[in-house]
């Protein structure tokens, strides 16, 4: 049941993220790697456990495949995407109250168009919360989508950090 959860939250964060543009903005492949550790511009939430969780298969495929499928119109190449899970204690709304948008921007991701943090919940302890922001500079991009779920019947929360990041190219494909 668990996997599945996050199977359908996750690709109900690809959905999002598709209307919102992150997905155009990101192009060429990059391979899925398990990151070593959280990286030092994105804030850790206290309480948060490193855990050797692998992102389910199929949802990692088809966001590796979505992500170098879509958008080289847009002139960002990504030769990085790499994925870093946690647990804690905690609950999708501290995920939602933790990472705003004044706190990411304060660490560096300076994209205002990104929608920051949504969360869905049954219940005070259950729920989830998919947070979507963005970095750039005159020639790289990176996308950073956070999804946090925890079931009902939990005692700790599952948190998937997956960041994108890539070049930006001087003409885009397909001018």
């Amino acid at each position: 049941m668990k996997t599945k959860l996050i199977s359908i939250s996750l690709a109900f964060a690809m959905l999002l993220t598709s209307g919102c543009g992150l997905i155009g903005s990101l192009v060429g492949g990059g391979s899925g790697t398990q990151a070593t550790t959280l990286w030092a511009d994105v804030p850790a939430m206290e309480g948060m456990k490193q855990e050797n969780i692998e992102l389910p298969l199929p949802i990692k495929l088809a966001v590796q495949a979505l992500v170098k499928a879509s958008g080289s119109s847009e002139g960002v190449r990504v030769d990085n995407f790499e994925i870093v899970t946690f647990t804690s204690a905690k609950t999708p709304d501290d995920v939602k109250a933790f990472y705003t948008n004044e706190r990411m921007q304060a660490a560096g991701w300076n994209m205002t168009d990104q929608p920051g943090c949504a969360g869905m919940s049954d219940s005070p302890s259950a729920g989830a919360t998919f947070c979507l922001f963005g970095k750039q500079n005159p020639t790289n991009k990176s996308f950073l989508v956070l999804a946090a779920m925890r079931n009902e019947n939990d005692t700790a929360m599952t948190l998937f950090f997956m960041r994108f990041d890539g070049d930006v190219t001087a003409t885009p494909s397909g001018s």
